[in-house]
């Protein structure tokens, strides 16, 4: 037991004595050594170097070129909505011969403007122009007809194009021009409303909705001007005939506006100019043969009466 008591209060002593064997923080400090040496090789070769003027002049320069760069990129830098607007070329102006057809002889004073009208405010594409003053048109258009042509984007446009064209022509012209095949702006709301609950109902039934014959529209407006005035330098002419009626002496201008498939499926200008050829062909046949007839039924005349004459044997 005393042993035990004797080692215990031995341990105590050891535990409470501060080792001097075990190294303070302090020696374990970390020392750090700068080498210098590239340092110094450079340094020492720059010194030994003499300074030139134009190395020191370099920084100074490029210094400037930096800052003189944002003021002038600042001084010159203008908003876009101040920038001046360049002037189209007259290749890429928009009234260019190639998109609008050029004018008859003889042709009446509002041409130019319906032309003008039609390509650049109602849009219409692939305008043509066919002078008809010298065939027989149907009745429905009258005599003395001039046609033009156009190309409408859509169903809608054609119906806003052709209702414009009518409010124009009164309103600057005081025309009273008729559109076949114009539904109104409410008339055309109404039907567009019916169509879409029919659709709505045939859907919800399972059944098939025809779409081909809606009654709203055919693709094709046909927009009569009316008689507008003759061309200036057209000489008024006297019409003697035998009949009833009267003549009308101006020139009718008519607008067909068709949607591109219907264009397609139509084919008006085909089908007139086949009429202006067939015309130009019958004429030019009937003229030049109407003397060379008379000169063979001429010629021919003296042979058959020697050929018939027999002498009298007496």
């Amino acid at each position: 037991m005393n042993r035990l008591f004797l080692r215990g209060s031995w341990c105590h002593k050891q535990l409470l004595r501060v080792p001097s064997s075990i190294p303070s923080p302090v020696a374990f400090r970390p020392t750090l050594h700068y080498v210098n040496r590239p340092f110094a090789s450079v340094s020492r070769l720059q010194s030994e170097r003499p300074s030139s003027p134009s190395s020191s002049e370099a920084p100074t320069a490029s210094l400037e070129e930096t800052t003189s760069t944002p003021a002038s990129d600042n001084s010159s830098h203008i908003p876009w909505y101040l920038q001046e607007e360049t002037p189209l070329a007259e290749s890429r102006q928009i009234l260019s011969p190639d998109q609008i057809p050029e004018l008859p002889e003889n042709s009446p004073a509002i041409l130019p403007a319906l032309l003008e009208y039609v390509f650049k405010d109602l849009g219409l594409d692939a305008l043509k122009l066919l002078d008809l003053r010298t065939l027989e048109t149907p009745p429905a258009l009258g005599a003395n007809v001039i046609m033009l042509i156009g190309t409408a984007r859509s169903v809608k446009h054609l119906n806003v194009s052709a209702d414009r064209l009518c409010r124009w022509l009164r309103s600057t012209y005081k025309l009273s021009p008729y559109a076949d095949g114009l539904l109104g702006r409410n008339e055309l709301k109404i039907k567009l409303r019916r169509k879409a609950r029919r659709a709505r109902l045939a859907s919800r039934s399972g059944t098939m909705f025809d779409e081909k014959d809606d009654g709203i529209t055919t693709g094709w407006i046909c927009v009569n001007a009316g008689v507008v005035e003759e061309a200036p330098l057209q000489e008024r002419q006297d019409y003697s005939f035998e009949g009833f009626g009267h003549t009308a002496p101006g020139t009718r201008v008519v607008v067909q506006i068709f949607t591109e498939e219907k264009r397609g499926e139509v084919d008006l200008e085909g089908l007139w100019k086949n009429r202006a050829e067939r015309e130009k062909r019958k004429y030019g046949q009937v003229e030049p043969s109407v003397p060379s007839e008379e000169t063979s039924s001429e010629s021919s005349a003296p042979a058959e009466e020697a050929a018939s004459y027999r002498p009298s044997s007496q």
